[in-house]
């Protein structure tokens, strides 16, 4: 009797409720799914009467879900991403191409993942990438868990139940960029008056974070000194700094092992000074999350495997 139930369920009242969850609203999950509003909305009413319990609560931001249709959600992708693998795996029997979806800052991408091209364990791995600066823990979270992405690389690890995180690197050592033409460049050193007297190039797309990391150790220099400093550039695309510096003035900070990379692999035109010793920059740490119970942990593994062994071939 309970088997016969079962499968008079609709299941699309579950993919429905999914979207409403992605899409934050009635209207654009409507649209989405190419139906109607009135029949995403019945679609809700109808599930939520079948479970009898409240699965959304009205905002002002948009449909909240409450924690049992977060539950449902997690479920629902999970067994999706099993359907959507072995679906994959026999659309590619002859190719054995496995695809992976990574959410990483263009940091991330340009550094590590350009070193790991030719790699024979990586070359049947399709990555598809998609860019941000990922300087918020919630929102990380949720890209995760609900926009398909198989690993999110940021510089905190995530703190949810349904998620792990590994560390895969910290770079502890900075340098000050400029490029190899500049007048900065004839000089020996780099000094705390160069680093306020000169533009500077900022990664991201705020200096506010670019801040928390750095800190002025001289007595000399009251505090609210470190906001005259010239901020001239700020950048997304680690392409675009580089490019932004080796064409002017600018300088910027950089991990050392980045700015070398850049250097000696690509050609780049630039000249790097130690940090004065009044000048602090705290590590860069980078983790790998993926959510613990994905039905690709064996490719994942084997990518964070690969990712930790960049430092090692410098």
């Amino acid at each position: 009797m309970y088997y016969d139930k079962i499968n008079e369920f609709d299941y699309n009242l579950i993919k429905i409720m999914n979207e409403v969850i992605l899409s934050g609203s009635l209207s654009r999950a409507a649209e989405k799914l190419e139906i109607s509003v009135s029949a995403v909305s019945l679609s809700i009413s109808k599930l939520q009467r079948y479970l009898a319990v409240e699965l959304f609560i009205r905002t002002a931001q948009g449909m909240k879900p409450t924690q049992t249709a977060l539950e449902i959600h997690e479920s629902f992708s999970h067994a999706m991403c099993i359907i959507d693998d072995v679906v994959h795996r026999a659309k590619n029997q002859t190719k054995k191409v496995s695809s992976v979806k990574v959410m990483c800052s263009d940091l991330i991408e340009s550094y590590y993942f350009q070193q790991l091209h030719q790699r024979d364990d990586l070359r049947e791995t399709l990555f598809t990438f998609t860019n941000d600066t990922l300087s918020n823990h919630d929102e990380c979270v949720r890209n995760l868990l609900q926009s398909g992405n198989d690993i999110v690389l940021s510089n905190f690890p995530l703190h949810h139940n349904s998620i792990t995180s590994v560390e895969i690197d910290s770079l502890d050592d900075f340098v000050v960029l400029c490029s190899s033409t500049s007048l900065l460049a004839t000089q020996k050193i780099f000094t705390l008056s160069h680093y306020y007297a000169l533009p500077h190039a900022v990664y991201g797309h705020s200096d506010i974070q670019a801040k928390k990391l750095i800190s002025i150790n001289n007595p000399h220099t009251h505090s609210d000194n470190f906001n005259t400093r010239k901020v001239v550039y700020y950048s997304s695309s680690l392409n675009g700094i580089i490019a932004a510096i080796e064409r002017s003035e600018m300088i910027a900070i950089f991990p050392t092992k980045v700015a070398e990379y850049f250097i000696d692999k690509r050609h780049s035109k630039l000249t790097t000074f130690a940090l004065p010793d009044d000048i602090h920059h705290e590590a860069l740490k980078t983790y790998a999350n993926f959510v613990t119970r994905t039905t690709k942990i064996r490719g994942v593994n084997n990518i964070i495997s690969s990712l930790k062994s960049v430092e090692v071939c410098q």
